[in-house]
């Protein structure tokens, strides 16, 4: 049973109240927020079938929820300062003035939506904590408008989050090839780097054509192309005789 605010009626859910986190604050916010709108879709749901008592429940759980999502996504709840963009547009902590944090990630009232979230974050998390970061935080740079570009979104972050592991492997193997080692062991660590290079090389690849995909999905895959067509009269004077617009698709 609940005895106010910061006790949830579902025992599954963490006890919040006075938890502090350095690290993956912004990220556990997200999965917050995103349990938290699920949950306010089953209380509609319930209340549609007359489950009065359900409803108000889930939806005190939703709320929980949705105000330690708050709480963890405040920066100055998690590193005691404001952020603002630094060197490389990479986020730091600044001086204190007005808080410049990413917007709430909102989800459309679909439950279909809320479920995909989810698994969603499910799937790019079994991959690793940073790909998750990643790819949060790219949905939300790009403003992702829909399911398709939220999950290229995820694909983008698990491989770049991949990408950049195996290049750190790269460079180990590389580091020890030039190390005092035994007889025939530094060839196979040269072949090793050369391997662990070149598959870093195409996954960080197709992480950047994510790029290219998603100008497709917003533009339709079309260029526009000016035709102008130009007149030389006497004199050496060019003329511009009229201008044709056509749209077609890229090959």
């Amino acid at each position: 049973m609940s005895n106010g605010p910061d006790t949830p009626y579902d025992p599954s859910l963490p006890r919040l109240a006075g938890t502090r986190m350095r690290d993956g604050g912004g990220t556990l916010s997200r999965m917050l927020q995103a349990d938290a709108t699920k949950r306010r879709q089953y209380a509609r749901r319930m209340r549609d079938h007359g489950d009065q008592p359900g409803a108000a429940r889930t939806e005190h759980d939703a709320a929980y929820l949705e105000r330690h999502a708050d709480r963890f996504r405040d920066p100055l709840n998690v590193v005691g300062g404001p952020l603002a963009p630094g060197v490389g547009g990479e986020m730091v902590v600044a001086e204190p003035r007005q808080d410049a944090f990413q917007t709430m990630v909102q989800q459309p009232p679909d439950m279909l939506a809320a479920e995909a979230t989810e698994k969603r974050m499910i799937l790019t998390a079994a991959i690793s904590d940073p790909a998750l970061t990643l790819a949060l935080e790219a949905s939300e740079s790009i403003g992702a408008r829909n399911a398709l570009e939220r999950n290229l979104m995820h694909q983008m972050g698990a491989a770049h989050a991949v990408g950049m592991a195996l290049l750190a492997k790269a460079h180990a193997f590389a580091a020890r090839a030039h190390a005092p080692a035994p007889e025939g062991h530094q060839p196979m660590q040269s072949i090793e780097a050369a391997r662990m290079g070149a598959t870093a090389a195409r996954l960080l690849e197709t992480s950047q054509r994510a790029m290219l995909v998603l100008d497709r999905l917003r533009n339709g895959g079309q260029q526009l192309v000016t035709v102008q067509y130009v007149t030389v009269e006497d004199g050496g004077q060019a003329v511009v005789a009229g201008t044709l617009k056509r749209r077609g698709r890229r090959k």
